[in-house]
């Protein structure tokens, strides 16, 4: 497995890296194509503050972008290797079903939002200077404390980076039942869970006033929220808060954090979701085993 893994990998590479790549570099081109004709009123006049927000900003941006492009993918990753018949080629390789589905999960839903941290915090520092020197001219990008930003941004974003595995292990079963629905349903698997939700969330609570389900997904959204960033406002809540604020300080914060989402792991709520995940991708090799 240590030597098939990594091809499966790289697999993955070969066939998305196009669409990856423009999933990162056409949102941060596009916003400095239209910084000139924008404004920048918006942000704080204190340059430490508006330049944590435009680097954190940018940051999350990509993250989120990075999680929206995967979500649409998702379905059509449970059927890739059916539709295109490709599943007929990795079966006459040595590789399970499980490796294979593992390393397309591991490179969509994990590498790729990781990826997009780390460029949308480096892309951060380049919208950061053109705000600058947009709203203040060269003046403006010489007043702004870099290092000071860099010593509080980069513990948020190290933070941001290490709660995206965690927000996966809570979004596991709605991962995995969506792409086990879209397997086995194919066209009819959207249909499928918004028939799901609009009946656990609204028709059973308000007519039979059975909430277990629906509060079981909120405290699973819930628990993938916070393991990305459960309390940003302790570090500091305004601007001048924020200059008092050290490298040291802002890495035991980001520390602290990380160790209360840890904790809130052990929890009979992440097990049930974990059972289910299991379920899920169980489901997902059964569909490819009876498709080969």
């Amino acid at each position: 497995m240590s030597s098939r893994f990594p091809t499966l990998l790289l697999r993955e590479w070969m066939q998305h890296k196009r669409g990856w790549l423009l999933t990162l570099v056409l949102p941060p081109a596009f916003i400095l194509s239209i910084l000139p004709f924008s404004h920048t009123n918006g942000l704080p006049d204190h340059a430490l503050a508006a330049g944590l927000i435009v680097v954190l900003g940018m940051t999350l941006l990509m993250l989120a972008i990075s999680a929206i492009s995967v979500g649409f993918q998702l379905s059509g990753l449970a059927r890739r290797d059916v539709q295109d018949r490709s599943i007929e080629f990795w079966l006459s390789l040595p590789s399970s079903h499980g490796e294979s589905l593992a390393a397309t999960l591991l490179a969509h839903v994990l590498l790729v939002p990781l990826a997009a941290v780390v460029f949308g915090f480096g892309m951060g520092y380049v919208m950061a200077a053109a705000a600058a020197l947009k709203s203040a001219g060269l003046a403006g990008l010489a007043s702004i404390p870099w290092a000071q930003i860099t010593a509080l941004a980069l513990p948020a974003a190290a933070r941001l980076a290490v709660g995206v595995p965690l927000a996966l292990i809570w979004a596991a079963p709605l991962v995995m039942l969506l792409m086990a629905s879209a397997a086995w349903l194919k066209r009819w698997s959207v249909a499928a869970m918004v028939g799901a939700l609009l009946i656990t969330c609204t028709i059973l609570p308000k007519v039979y006033g059975i909430v277990l389900v629906r509060d079981w997904l909120r405290d699973q959204t819930r628990g993938a929220w916070h393991a990305l960033l459960a309390n940003p406002e302790a570090i500091a809540s305004s601007p001048e808060q924020m200059s008092n604020v050290d490298s040291a300080t802002a890495w035991q914060w980001a520390t602290g954090d990380f160790t209360n989402e840890l904790h809130a792991l052990l929890s009979w709520q992440l097990a049930s979701g974990l059972a289910i995940a299991a379920l899920g991708f169980y489901l997902l090799i059964l569909r490819r085993q009876r498709a080969g």
